[in-house]
């Protein structure tokens, strides 16, 4: 996979006769760090009556959970997890915090109440596009340095690490998609470029 969406954290609150339903949105990369939210979110909302969620905690979407939490089956965790899946968002957790309001809503108002709660936190996001890119280190004067650094940023890349001495030694990074052969004639082949791996950068 070359490129994933995430966003960022976010909440929304939403009332259906009278239940409070509060929705947060959180980036995520492990279901370690899924369940510390959880627990955090369950010790602050200690009083309500539910928190029911959902995640998508990998990068390739295999990686998934939720649940009811007491709510009918299937009427609060598979509509936030919809939410997810149908945006195609990748390393997210969903959790929407319910407060009873003493109207029963029945399994498509539940149904309902979730799924606009979830989009409502997925709003108030921003998304965030991840592109698999290549990590570049090398060491150059100043005056090569600001040639490579426009280079890259036209590139679509960019700048990722630089330390000043007497000269500059700096990391950036591609999309993979991108050769690196452009920025090799720049130099005259005179400049090493080390390759240090792959990981996902936002641009």
């Amino acid at each position: 996979m070359n490129t994933f969406t995430t966003l960022t954290d976010s909440h929304a609150e939403t009332v259906v006769q009278r239940s409070r339903f509060i929705a947060f949105v959180y980036h995520i990369e492990s279901e370690s760090e899924a369940a510390e939210i959880l627990a955090s979110l369950r010790k602050k909302y200690y009083d309500s009556t539910h928190v029911c969620y959902a995640y998508v905690a990998d990068v390739d979407g295999n990686v998934t959970k939720s649940s009811d939490d007491g709510e009918p089956s299937g009427t609060a965790g598979s509509p936030i997890l919809s939410v997810i899946s149908g945006g195609e968002y990748r390393q997210t957790l969903i959790a929407v915090v319910r407060y009873f309001g003493g109207t029963k809503l029945g399994v498509g108002g539940l149904v309902k109440a979730y799924t606009d709660s979830a989009n409502a936190a997925v709003r108030a996001s921003e998304k965030r596009l991840n592109v698999l890119s290549r990590i570049y280190s090398a060491t150059v004067d100043y005056n090569l340095f600001r040639k490579i650094s426009g280079a890259v940023t036209r590139a679509g890349g960019k700048i990722t690490d630089t330390v000043y001495g007497e000269k500059v030694d700096f990391s950036f990074a591609l999309p993979s998609t991108v050769d690196i052969v452009a920025l090799t004639d720049l130099t005259g082949g005179k400049t090493e470029f080390f390759n240090r791996g792959y990981r996902y950068e936002i641009y």
